[in-house]
């Protein structure tokens, strides 16, 4: 969708990883993602993820991934706004991001095979 500015760096990351490989990195499910993204694959913090609790939940998400570095208060301020009804999952880096994707039903393998291929010359 419309994706953009920095606090749209994890979003674009996860979208090239998933264009790149086969599967579904969300596995269908509709999932939010907001955070920075560096070139070792950190996930940094941005503003306003309360407010963006808020579209989430009304897009009708299923979970959102967002920033672990906002800090426990943040993150509870954003559960509370989600409701019941949206799992909030903080992520330090790509590989934790995954990860929550793969327990949500995401296809990830072929992630890590795509890097593998990558990082021995080889090519998927």
């Amino acid at each position: 969708g419309s994706v953009g500015g920095p606090s749209a760096g994890l979003a674009f990351t996860l979208a090239v990883l998933d264009k790149l490989t086969e599967g579904e990195l969300t596995g269908g499910a509709t999932v939010a993602v907001t955070g920075t993204i560096d070139a070792t694959g950190h996930v940094g913090a941005v503003g306003g993820v309360p407010q963006k609790a808020v579209a989430v939940r009304k897009a009708g998400a299923s979970a959102f991934l967002v920033p672990a570095s906002l800090g426990e208060a943040e993150i509870a301020e954003v559960r509370s706004k989600v409701g019941d009804q949206v799992q909030v999952i903080p992520v330090d880096n790509v590989e934790e991001a995954l990860n929550a994707l793969a327990t949500l039903g995401g296809q990830v393998d072929a992630v890590h095979e795509f890097a593998a291929g990558n990082a021995t010359g080889g090519t998927s």
